[in-house]
């Protein structure tokens, strides 16, 4: 996976899972996502609304500067106007693995699937 300026996220790797297309031509869909122990998604924004289902694994998703620890079985919602991050403390055991669904979708492989908060600075 990438981020908004094409670097790939190291120790992060999605696969495809389904898209469909709605009435109006957005696309809806989910893909799954591992990230490996010391693995982070940068503070971002999603133009569209989304949701996390966790599979396994443990990991912190830091919603509007707020600080949510998730495993295996949790689901958050995440509004697309909310910066938020996902990371994977460097002591896991596991990887984390969860499944997360939007509108609009984009693919796992697009650099257009998230934006840089405006409070991240990224040299």
């Amino acid at each position: 996976m990438y981020d908004p300026r094409g670097n790939v996220l190291d120790g992060i790797e999605g696969k495809a899972g389904v898209c469909g297309v709605k009435a109006d031509g957005s696309a809806i869909g989910l893909d799954f996502i591992r990230m490996q122990p010391g693995a982070c998604f940068p503070l971002h924004t999603h133009e569209g609304d989304h949701e996390i289902y966790f599979i396994s694994g443990a990991g912190v998703v830091t919603i509007d500067g707020r600080h949510v620890a998730v495993t295996g079985g949790h689901a958050i919602h995440i509004p697309a106007e909310l910066p938020h991050a996902v990371w994977v403390g460097d002591d896991a055991s596991e990887p984390l693995i969860f499944a997360a669904a939007g509108h609009p979708h984009h693919a796992v492989a697009d650099v257009d699937r998230m934006a840089y908060a405006k409070s991240f600075s990224a040299a």
